[in-house]
């Protein structure tokens, strides 16, 4: 399991909150305006794997949607509305892959009979953040939710076994993509460093569900579903 990279994001994150309060000691004046904000944040994405797509592999095959971990990156504009609300503009990007074989089958000269899985997960979101603080506190905490449009690609590139032709084993590059809609929600911690910059760290849910297509038709709905562990910085132009 990929849990590393995940768990290196949380530290991150801790490292930013804890040291906050001492950074904020040395800003020069106090953020007023949230108006024209940008956020870029990096981070790990988890895939949550609960649907038939997910629990079909895990009957056939090791590992889990959990495997898929990878790298996230995402930029927000926030146009704000008030000191304590904000219109958010999304973009963000994951990718995870993973190595998997079959749990009961093995070639002819017994090693394992494997493929590589990759889930690319693109989006496209509008929101609303909540500042659950006033901008001249040293930690401002947020939460936020939104919707918007996902862009998902599915791949599956190794040997497989065809059991309508005698188990007979053959190499294939299968894959599905497609449009969904769903929504997330977010919390966080922000703690302004100067009025134009700012640090933060959050967490983020995302539900979205689609319907396989292309070499995975019939195979039913896949959860692109998960959890995003993230930090990054705020800036005002």
């Amino acid at each position: 399991m990929k849990s590393k990279a995940l768990r290196t994001t949380f530290v991150l994150v801790g490292m930013l909150v804890a040291v906050a309060p001492a950074w904020c000691q040395y800003r020069s004046r106090p953020v007023h305006e949230r108006e024209g904000a940008f956020r870029l944040r990096l981070g790990a994405f988890r895939p949550a794997g609960d649907s038939q797509y997910w629990d079909d592999k895990k009957l056939d095959f090791t590992g889990e949607a959990a495997d898929l971990e990878g790298p996230s990156a995402g930029l927000d504009y926030l146009l704000g509305l008030n000191d304590n609300l904000s219109l958010v503009f999304s973009g963000s990007y994951s990718q995870g892959d993973t190595t998997q074989s079959y749990r009961d089958f093995v070639d002819t000269s017994g090693h394992n009979i494997r493929h590589d899985t990759k889930l690319d997960i693109g989006s496209a979101t509008l929101g609303l953040m909540f500042h659950l603080a006033g901008p001249d506190a040293p930690i401002i905490p947020y939460v936020g939710f939104g919707g918007g449009a996902y862009f998902w690609r599915l791949e599956e590139n190794g040997d497989f076994v065809d059991f309508n032709r005698h188990n007979e084993i053959f190499n294939a590059r299968l894959q599905s993509d497609g449009t969904a809609f769903g929504g997330y929600g977010v919390f966080g911690l922000e703690a302004p460093v100067s009025r134009n910059l700012s640090i933060f760290g959050e967490g983020r849910y995302t539900k979205v569900d689609a319907d396989l297509q292309g070499d995975f038709d019939g195979f039913g709905k896949i959860d692109l579903s998960g959890v995003e562990v993230a930090a990054g910085l705020s800036w005002t132009l």
